[in-house]
């Protein structure tokens, strides 16, 4: 088992010994933290990682046996391995009865130490989270995890602060913690108004989805502070940031994609640096394929320092380099943590006291003379000069995930970092959505262009999976036999090989019976060319919260839009509304180039001559959710108007996503008996509906 993550603390009052026992641990690989007397350690904030305390029984004060005492009265679970001058039988007898992992007399054999202390952290694993369900909080990674319901977990980020309060909460759950006493941990030294306390509480239930009124997790103890209300237990699944087991998604039909990210791995590992984004529209699996890629990566190079963190929507602008804060946390509690933070001590000061628990009160002192005057520019100074001694002790890649939410700091640091005149054995992997975000003026996207044209970066655009990969993924979830005739192709045209809307809609499927695992072979339940999917449950939430962001305007401009088609023209539904055709086209292409609904498609030509700029929506399932929200009155009465629309001869796309796209001719009877023919027009079979 890999002690990646582990610490270990050592509390004796000499110092030659004690600094000794602390260089034989980083030697073996392992962090070390070390400490004079008990109550320094007793005073010192601790983070949950696996752990174990190397403890020298004969402290002056506090004694080493009195420490062990404290730590149960405390509950605090650490293993711990007492060394001493000479024998004692009765104090080694009292000190294991009392829960002692070890005990040695001093000279102790080095082997016998670490092997002790791998013994100790190993047992230490179980307690590196806690969990209150669906919920885990993670310190190693300086994360939470929301368990999966059927699928993978799912990693949810929080900024640094954020995360420093809710583990501290965690951390004393059942009783009430006062705002002073979390200001003083969470901000030690520095004035705080009480008030950024509350925002980060904010963030924090938003995230938890905890109603302050009806708290599940934190509840708000008026004029006093807050006690965290949810059972917590110990979670036995540490996390890293590489994934592994359960955490990790299927991966089908990327070969070439992870062939280009071996290349450039292979390239950093020569000393060419690599910067690498990675864009997709929402669910077209980019972080699947960096989990996959990052698995095989540590898996060749055992020395790779793996690094990750990630923009959160909301946060752009309000936490200056949470992804770089929360990559450097986890290499922190890394296998090279301790030099890491010698590192950032020396190079990065404004760095490192972004990460109390790391640094106690007396060296927090002694930094801040270090930190007078201390500037955006300076931060960015410092990170350089740290990251440039940083790569010289391994091989490092760092990921970054969703970039499109990025604060500016983050995107001036990206942009300084790929500019620098440095070599080594670096490669960054940046994941951003292709849509939403294609404003020529968005200073990602300019930087990303610019460094394109010099040639500073390189992009791997994900399309969608062909029809042959939804195959292989449908067979690698079976037994690998033959698929039911038409159920890929059913998939794929439903979901247009997004990975996300495929998983989604083969559960959709299997929970209402029309198909089944049956001695690990798939089997359809009803005639696949009577099946419609429909929106899946999970999509429709999330597409729901999406359309939640629309104005009414664009909502109400959509809804005409999905019954006009697929594909539908600007102009066609500006007058099927009776509104402006110029002000619908610009509220089009507003929403193409910030959204993810619809995306440009061309254009058309009119019957009287004009030009009418198409769109399209960009997956099936959203036009379907637009359709079904209207009533059928109203859809129907869409359905003839637009079909009135243009002139005689021309094609309109007036029909119900139930089915393939019906052409209407203006002006022709088969119009309205099309147009009212609802839920589905004249002419197409009534599917089963999943709805």
């Amino acid at each position: 088992m890999s002690d990646v993550g582990a610490l270990v603390y050592v509390v004796d009052d000499d110092a030659s010994a004690r600094e000794g026992v602390a260089g034989l641990i980083r030697s073996a690989g392992l962090m070390a933290k070390t400490f004079a007397s008990a109550e320094e350690f007793l005073a010192a904030r601790r983070p949950k990682i696996p752990s174990c305390l190397v403890l020298d029984v004969n402290l002056p004060g506090v004694s080493g046996l009195d420490l062990q005492q404290e730590l149960a009265k405390s509950d605090v679970q650490i293993p711990i391995i007492f060394l001493t001058g000479y024998g004692d039988i009765p104090m080694t007898v009292r000190a294991v009865k009392a829960g002692a992992a070890s005990f040695l007399t001093k000279p102790f054999d080095d082997e016998e130490l670490l092997d002790a202390i791998r013994q100790c952290i190993t047992s230490s694993k179980s307690a590196a989270m806690k969990e209150f369900p669906p919920f885990r909080l993670d310190d190693v990674n300086q994360c939470l995890w929301r368990r999966g319901e059927t699928g993978p977990d799912e990693r949810i980020s929080l900024t640094p602060k954020a995360f420093a309060v809710l583990s501290y909460l965690v951390d004393h759950a059942g009783r009430l913690v006062t705002q002073d006493e979390l200001l003083d941990a969470i901000w030690p030294d520095t004035f705080i108004q009480p008030e950024v306390l509350k925002y980060q509480i904010a963030d924090i239930r938003g995230v938890l989805e905890d109603d302050a009124k009806k708290p599940r997790f934190i509840k708000t103890m008026h004029r006093r502070g807050y006690r965290f209300v949810a059972k917590v237990r110990d979670d036995d699944r540490p996390e890293s940031p590489v994934p592994t087991g359960a955490t990790r998604a299927r991966v089908v039909g990327r070969a070439r994609e992870l062939g280009e990210l071996r290349t450039c791995l292979e390239k950093s590992l020569r000393g060419e640096r690599q910067i690498v984004f990675m864009t997709g529209e929402p669910g077209i699996g980019k972080t699947a394929l960096v989990d996959e890629f990052v698995r095989q990566a540590v898996t060749e190079q055992p020395s790779l320092l793996v690094a990750r963190g990630q923009c959160v929507e909301g946060y752009g602008g309000t936490e200056p380099y949470y992804p770089m804060l929360e990559a450097l946390g986890q290499l922190c509690g890394g296998p090279q943590g301790h030099r890491v933070v010698e590192i950032l001590t020396a190079h990065a000061p404004t760095w490192l006291v972004q990460f109390p628990w790391l640094v106690n009160r007396e060296q927090r002192k002694a930094l801040q003379p270090e930190l007078l005057g201390a500037t955006r520019d300076r931060m960015l100074r410092e990170i350089h000069d740290a990251l440039d001694t940083l790569k010289l002790q391994a091989p490092l890649l760092w990921v970054f995930e969703d970039l499109q939410w990025a604060d500016p700091s983050t995107v001036d640091l990206i942009s300084a970092s790929a500019r620098r005149r440095m070599t080594g054995k670096v490669m960054v992997i940046m994941t951003k959505r292709s849509t939403g975000m294609t404003a020529p003026n968005h200073p990602l996207q300019m930087l990303k262009s610019e460094l394109l044209t010099h040639r500073l970066c390189r992009e791997i655009a994900l399309a969608p999976l062909p029809e042959s990969a939804v195959a292989e993924y449908l067979r690698a979830e079976s037994a690998g036999g033959t698929l039911p005739e038409g159920l890929a192709e059913l998939i794929h045209r439903n979901t247009e090989g997004n990975p996300l809307f495929m998983i989604a809609a083969l559960d959709h499927m299997t929970e209402r019976g029309l198909i089944a695992r049956e001695g690990g072979q798939w089997r359809v339940r009803v005639p696949v060319g009577e099946i419609e999917i429909g929106v899946p449950e999970t999509l429709r939430h999330m597409i729901e919260a999406e359309i939640q962001h629309l104005t009414s305007e664009e909502q109400r401009a959509l809804q005409v839009a999905s019954v006009a088609g697929a594909r539908f023209p600007a102009q066609a539904v500006a007058e099927a509304i009776e509104q402006d055709a110029e002000i619908l086209e610009e509220l089009f292409d507003g929403l193409a180039q910030r959204s993810e609904m619809i995306r440009a498609a061309g254009s058309r030509q009119l019957a009287d001559g004009n030009v009418s700029p198409v769109f399209e929506f960009v997956h099936a399932f959203y036009r379907q959710l637009f359709y079904w929200r209207q009533t059928p009155a109203r859809r129907a009465s869409l359905h003839r108007r637009l079909g009135q629309e243009l002139s005689s001869g021309e094609t309109v796309l007036a029909s119900s996503p139930a089915g393939i796209d019906v052409p209407v001719k203006s002006g022709s009877s088969n119009a309205g008996r099309s147009a009212s023919a609802s839920p589905a027009p004249a002419g197409i079979r009534r599917p089963v509906r999943l709805q």
